[in-house]
């Protein structure tokens, strides 16, 4: 079998190139790093550090570079700093000073969970101290901005080659909406497949997505409770052809949430979504 050719910036990404014939899908998986940078503080327990992790999303999507994807791994954690939220999206509280611009922190950001998390799953405060201006410039310029930058270069690219493109933002979601998230103490499906209600997919992606999904027997909310955010904000343009869709998968699906063990729902769970992977291919490949 041919293996995935790998590529490495250490402490910042792996791209994992298909492994036959490139097909236009993206597959990015960019909230589940754990290299954590030595400078990273938390007065928090390692457990409830570890809790905010998307854990096993990568193992989850593995099969990407078989079915002739492009994998893009982000490899430091989302609460050193938060790919998917806006450059802007930062609690002015967090800073010491003034940021050099001014702010637009969303009310999701104002109760801990922006750029740079203040608060964690559970409300817990975050950080042991505030940051300076320098110190958050830092992280943006080395962490941040690459990573968006070999996101985009690598959507470009597909796109420029195909003419079409479906960039799949991969992530994991609690059981139960936690006391930080707009649905708390609510049970969740299966899974959450977002587009920002319509801005970043076309219709027929959308469908393709839930109804595979549903016919391998999950159940599937759209846009509720998670609309996506900045990952497929940047990438998707439906009106052009490039779908940009975030797909949230349940933790009771494939994880022990006590103990972060991996359950047998894991290989199940790897096996349909490499199915679903197929199905967009192939609708891809019909619709030219």
């Amino acid at each position: 079998m041919t293996r995935s050719p790998i590529y490495a910036t250490p402490g910042l990404f792996l791209r994992y190139e298909p492994a036959g014939a490139p097909v236009p899908l993206l597959i990015d998986v960019s909230r589940s790093g754990r290299e954590y940078p030595n400078l990273y503080r938390s007065q928090l327990p390692f457990t409830t550090v570890h809790d905010n992790v998307s854990m096993y999303v990568d193992e989850l999507w593995a099969a990407a570079p078989r079915v002739g994807a492009t994998l893009l791994y982000c490899s430091f954690p989302n609460t050193w700093i938060d790919v998917n939220r806006n450059e802007l999206d930062m609690d002015p509280a967090l800073i010491v000073g003034e940021w050099p611009v001014l702010l637009e922190p969303t009310a999701r950001t104002l109760e801990g969970l922006g750029l740079i998390k203040t608060k964690a799953r559970y409300g817990e405060p975050f950080q042991e101290r505030k940051l300076t201006v320098a110190e958050i410039e830092e992280r943006l310029n080395r962490y941040y901005r690459p990573y968006h930058a070999e996101l985009k270069r690598i959507a470009d690219d597909l796109f420029q080659r195909f003419g079409r493109l479906t960039q799949i933002s991969c992530h994991c979601m609690s059981a139960v909406g936690a006391p930080t998230h707009p649905d708390a103490g609510k049970a969740r499906p299966d899974f959450c497949v977002s587009d920002l209600k319509g801005q970043t997919a076309s219709k027929v992606a959308m469908e393709v997505v839930v109804e595979t999904l549903k016919g391998l027997g999950y159940s599937v909310s759209v846009n509720a409770p998670y609309i996506g955010n900045e990952l497929i904000r940047r990438i998707g343009n439906p009106a052009v052809g490039i779908d940009s869709i975030q797909v949230e998968i349940n933790k009771k699906l494939f994880m022990d949430t006590k103990t972060f063990a991996a359950t047998e729902g894991l290989l199940k769970l790897t096996a349909d979504l490499e199915r679903l992977m197929q199905t967009i291919v192939e609708v891809s490949r019909n619709a030219r």
